[in-house]
């Protein structure tokens, strides 16, 4: 009896640990299927964090989604993922809004047009070059009112200040000084709209080094990177990105011009989400810069995909 009283304690408490970590369970068994028995069946995924400032439907954005996968099971003519609208999906889709995306639709409002080219590298860099000089020139102007006006609120104040202390201000004292009032509110007013329009232009400023920096990661070009002005803008200039540990798999997306580069950047993030490194090839899709430019698989793809689900080559 005690021996049957334990089988039934165990499965209890078997029943428990599946009940309350069975997505941490499957998570660790997918992973360790797709590292022994890859391709043996399809990941599937769900839509995880969806933020609609990209201005794309969830209903589009899964056909995108979508797109990408078919890339790569239309090479092998095989079922490498599933979708499950329940969001019941090993692998989570993330489409998170940051300062990447912010920056293309801050350069999108004052009508800059981005495309992921040497030649429009060059025509943003000479804009950024142009606004960045114009800012450093207002900015100086602005620190020799901000000193004259600080000056003359000194100046009244302490006029003021003397003249209460010695009786008050005659009526011709009086009316200087009201109309200096007048003058000193007019003139900040008129500063505030000169920090205004500093902090309008830091943020075109730091929107175009961003993309820049960008730009500079996705055409590998050899040069510095362009530096924002403040601290409250990072660094971090990639697309999308895959992460997998014990007890999650995840794609994240952070920035895309249009759908097509979605759609390339999906499409090399489930590269990463079936078990693919990197290619040395620029024009494999795999290629270590996942710039969303690539559009077709390449022979090297193709090969990594049949040696990764282990069929012919």
């Amino acid at each position: 009896m005690k021996k049957i009283f334990k089988i039934i304690f165990s499965l209890a408490v078997v029943c428990i640990i599946f009940f309350f970590f069975h997505s941490q369970i499957e998570q660790v068994f997918f992973s360790l299927e797709n590292k022994y028995l890859p391709c043996s069946r399809p990941i599937t995924y769900s839509i995880g964090s969806f933020d609609d400032r990209f201005g794309i439907s969830k209903d589009e954005f899964i056909k995108v989604v979508n797109t990408g996968e078919m890339v790569w099971e239309k090479a092998i003519n095989k079922d490498l993922f599933i979708y499950k609208s329940d969001g019941s999906g090993v692998l989570k889709i993330n489409l998170i809004y940051d300062i990447r995306q912010e920056a293309t639709e801050k350069l999108k409002e004052i009508g800059i047009t981005v495309n992921d080219t040497k030649a429009s590298y060059d025509e943003l860099k000479l804009k950024y070059n142009i606004m960045q000089t114009d800012y450093f020139n207002s900015k100086k102007s602005f620190e020799l009112q901000i000193n004259l006006l600080q000056n003359r609120q000194n100046a009244y104040e302490k006029e003021v200040s003397y003249l209460n202390e010695n009786g008050g201000a005659s009526k011709k004292e009086f009316d200087r000084l009201n109309t200096e009032k007048r003058a000193l509110e007019v003139e900040f007013i008129e500063i505030n709209k000169l920090q205004t329009q500093l902090n309008f232009d830091v943020d075109n400023i730091n929107s175009l080094a961003i993309v820049l920096n960008r730009l500079i990661l996705s055409l590998n070009i050899e040069v510095n990177k362009f530096n924002t002005i403040g601290d409250q803008l990072g660094g971090e200039f990639e697309e999308g990105t895959y992460k997998e540990d014990a007890i999650s798999r995840e794609i994240d997306i952070y920035q895309f011009d249009n759908i097509g580069k979605l759609a390339r950047v999906l499409t090399h993030e489930f590269g990463h989400a079936l078990g693919l490194g990197h290619l040395e090839s620029p024009e494999s899709v795999m290629y270590r810069l996942n710039n969303g430019v690539n559009e077709k698989l390449t022979i090297e793809d193709i090969l990594a995909l049949k040696k990764r689900c282990e069929l012919a080559l």
